[in-house]
């Protein structure tokens, strides 16, 4: 009797605990469910578009490849807008902004590299538009505009690559000692025998560095 005494205790027990904290328990439990449901939803969301994008992406490159600038604007305007979240589309604005300067479509180039700036997700991709954007402009003598590029901010990794581009734009400006100052901070990034260690040091001999 002692134990069914003992036994009914903890049962009104559990039934007053439920009564006060069930309805903030389940709460809880539905919200983790819905949190739940809602990540793997999202997942499978991402799995989609990314899919959907590779098939996309394949059109860019096969536009790129071609030299068909017409199919290639009309693929990448559907993969930034639809897509434009995606890996992907930031690299398919690099391969654009390539085939565009092949052909010397400069502003749909600059338009790419300028898009791929602006959305790309990983640094090194950032870092790499800015650069090719800032060469394009380099080729347009637009020197004060090519230098803006290059002093915004990027990925470490990239600094002696800035700097070498800064010092082809000095140089191209007609500014020696700036050109020789840029490559001589370039070479001080270079770690080891780095293979741009010989080039820029040319064009640093070059300059009478």
């Amino acid at each position: 009797m002692a134990f069914d005494l003992q036994e009914q205790e903890q049962i009104d027990e559990l039934k007053a605990f439920w009564a006060q904290w069930g309805k903030w328990i389940s709460a809880a439990v539905l919200a983790a469910a819905l949190g739940y449901a809602g990540t793997k939803g999202w997942a499978y969301f991402q799995q989609l578009q990314a899919e959907k994008a590779s098939v996309v992406y394949d059109e860019v490159a096969g536009a790129a490849q071609a030299g068909d600038l017409a199919k290639l604007k009309r693929s990448i305007a559907v993969l930034q807008s639809e897509y434009g979240r995606t890996a992907y589309a930031s690299r398919a604005a690099l391969l654009a902004a390539k085939a565009a300067f092949d052909k010397q479509d400069l502003a749909l180039a600059k338009s790419q590299l300028s898009w791929a700036v602006e959305h790309a997700k990983e640094p090194a991709l950032q870092a790499v538009a800015r650069l090719r954007l800032a060469a394009v402009l380099l080729d347009e003598k637009r020197y004060d505009a090519a230098i803006a590029e290059l002093n915004q901010e990027h990925a470490s990794a990239f600094d002696a690559l800035f700097l070498d581009l800064k010092g082809d734009v000095y140089a191209a400006k007609g500014d020696s000692k700036a050109a020789r100052d840029q490559y001589k901070s370039a070479l001080a990034k270079l770690v080891g025998d780095s293979p741009n260690r010989q080039y820029i040091q040319t064009k640093l001999d070059a300059l009478g560095g």
